[in-house]
């Protein structure tokens, strides 16, 4: 049995580099945390073969003396903490003094770095956590590290590294949250091979700047502000309505006292207050800011600072779900009053201003579903089941012919469906949303969008079955189509291009930040009914949210999602000839009773239904 002894420092600074060191990401992190702890305003990050072989950070702080510089990388020293007692109101990002060290231990790093008022700079050189040479260097004051070769020393840890675009795209996201929980500080990222910027932040202390930088103008433009305060916490922040909802919740991103953490407390929070305004598999993109006395937050839980422990996570949980429920109530109280047919004086008000009235009202297709319930309440009558036909027409005057019909029907439902919508009268439509059909002596109401969507769904799945071993799968687009993705979604559509080839997709990077798509998969119709953008950003959200993408591409769900966005929306005016077209496609299908998701798509009502509601019949 071997003997006990103590590990050498090389030893146990390469250990607790595995707990902090993952990744040239977690690199960065801990480079850019100290950064912020040195009263960075400006931060600038280099990278060259995704951060592996080298990466940079080079910020404006106060920088250090000649004897901090050299202490720094020693395990565990830190200006940071004086006492135990300290650990229960920590402030700062960084705290435990294992960064540079750890980081050191598997890398050739060096460390240029000059205190304010200070004549000279010190530059040292320390690879695999040997200290090589300490010197006097000339620099601007602030602080430079630079990482090269990380996991030179460690091959079992360098072979668990991807690709470096995947790495590099990894570096801009972990970035990226880290500038939306510092908005006033400026971040840079740069690639040192084509010398383009990956990220740049205006460093404004404005939230939705920073929104903007990181996710775009699309989904800045379609964030709503947070605020709610309850002591001792305070929640702010901006969110997206239901009618821009996320099929994963992969831009939610939650801030404690700035720092970026993980917990499954806030995201049930949030999904409890948007469960009965989102629908099923739909998600807010939110960013929300928590600020709470330190002293009742525990950051010292997780080796990577990215949870925390709190004194009642019950509170916590209340104060996220108050603010989202407050947001949420604010946007619906704005499109109620623009959807009224006598303005209140607010809106009276509005448009004496001459301000342009929303258009945004009916568009959730949740608002437009509870007003259809609340004004006719009586549409209860889901048309799934055969039995349900035969009854519901033996109510009717004409039983002798409802006994014929159904007979003519009993082979299949398909056959029963043809049977009895088969030139049925269209009349309208209600909300913008359901179709209205006239037939006999019923009126039958059908879900626009649940009905386009599952047409789509199995026209999609058919071609793909049918013609995937003839790559008939794609409709060309007369002109191609361009969409903004981020550095990640860059990184994993290279890394699975050829499963949306697979689907049906010609696409291809288009610089840094964009994909272009020439053609979609073909649902068999002359002409493209799927939006492209629209489609091409279901699958690659559906996929990057699973667990295996490579599951994910083969699974009927990331049908469903092209289907879905690409089907005709709530408040989408449909002319005469598209919602009898839209009808005569549904009568085809195998299962025109449920949309993909589950929801009913026809609703019917009797005539006897409707005269027993006026009191024409007892």
């Amino acid at each position: 049995m071997s003997r006990i002894r103590k590990l050498d420092n090389q030893t146990i600074n390469s250990i607790a580099a595995g707990e902090v060191v993952e990744r040239p990401a977690s690199v960065a992190k801990e480079l850019i945390d100290n950064a912020l702890d040195a009263g960075a305003s400006i931060i600038r990050i280099s990278l060259a073969g995704g951060g592996i072989k080298l990466l940079e950070v080079q910020d404006d702080g106060c920088g250090m003396s000649a004897e901090d510089a050299v202490m720094s990388m020693e395990s565990h020293a830190t200006s940071k903490l004086t006492t135990v007692d300290d650990l229960l109101r920590i402030e700062t990002m960084g705290f435990r003094g294992e960064a540079l060290a750890s980081i050191a231990a598997v890398s050739r790093l060096q460390l240029r770095t000059r205190l304010i008022g200070s004549d000279t700079g010190t530059e040292l050189r320390v690879e695999g956590g040997r200290l090589i040479s300490s010197e006097s260097a000339g620099m601007q004051e602030g602080t430079v590290v630079s990482v090269r070769d990380l996991f030179f020393n460690t091959p079992a840890r360098y072979k668990f590294l991807k690709s470096d675009r995947a790495e590099s795209g990894a570096v801009v996201d972990m970035v990226g949250r880290l500038a939306l929980a510092r908005p006033d500080v400026s971040f840079r990222v740069r690639g040192e091979e084509d010398k383009k910027d990956l990220l740049h932040t205006p460093g404004n202390n404005d939230l939705l700047s920073a929104i903007y930088a990181v996710f775009g103008r699309e989904l800045a433009e379609a964030m709503e502000e947070v605020s709610h305060t309850v002591a001792p916490i305070s929640v702010r922040g901006f969110m997206t309505m239901p009618e821009n909802a996320r099929h994963n919740r992969s831009r939610q991103l939650f801030i404690v006292n700035q720092r970026v953490i993980q917990s499954p407390t806030l995201r049930a929070a949030v999904d409890e207050a948007a469960k009965t305004w989102f629908m099923k598999g739909r998600f807010p993109a939110l960013v929300l800011h928590l600020d709470l006395p330190p002293e009742l937050v525990d950051v010292n839980v997780h080796p990577q600072k990215s949870e925390i422990r709190v004194w009642d996570e019950k509170i916590l949980f209340r104060s996220v779900y108050h603010a989202v429920q407050e947001a949420l109530s604010q946007g619906e109280s704005i499109k109620e009053d623009h959807s009224s047919s006598h303005p209140v004086p607010e809106q009276a008000a509005a448009a004496e201003r001459k301000l342009p009235p929303s258009e945004t009202a009916e568009k959730p297709l949740i608002k437009a579903e509870k007003d259809l319930k609340s004004q006719i309440t009586f549409a209860d009558s889901v048309v799934p089941q055969k039995s349900e036909i035969e009854n519901s027409y033996r109510t009717g005057p004409r039983e002798e012919e409802a006994k014929k019909t159904s007979a003519d029907i009993s082979i299949t439902a398909s056959k029963m469906r043809v049977s009895h919508l088969t030139g049925a009268r269209y009349i309208g439509s209600f909300l913008k949303t359901y179709l209205l059909f006239e037939m006999e002596e019923s009126l039958f109401i059908i879900d626009q969008h649940a009905a386009h969507e599952r047409i789509l769904y199995e026209k999609l799945l058919y071609n793909f079955n049918e013609n995937k071993g003839e790559r008939r799968l794609s409709q060309n687009l007369l002109l191609a189509v361009r969409i903004n993705v981020s550095a990640g979604e860059m990184a994993f559509f290279i890394e699975h291009e050829e499963e949306f080839s697979r689907l049906g997709f010609d696409s291809a990077p288009f610089g840094e930040s964009s994909i272009v798509i020439r053609a979609v998969p073909s649902s068999g119709d002359s002409k493209t009914e799927l939006e492209p953008a629209a489609a091409f950003r279901a699958v690659l959200e559906h996929a990057m949210d699973q667990s295996d993408p490579e599951i994910a591409f083969r699974d009927t769900e990331v049908f469903h999602d092209m289907a879905c966005k690409a089907a005709v929306k709530a408040n989408d005016s449909l002319s005469r000839t598209e919602a009898e077209a839209l009808l005569n496609s549904l009568l085809e299908l195998e299962n025109p009773y449920h949309c993909p998701h589950g929801r009913p798509i026809i609703i019917r009502m009797s005539r006897e239904e409707l005269e027993k509601k006026f009191g024409r019949i007892v």
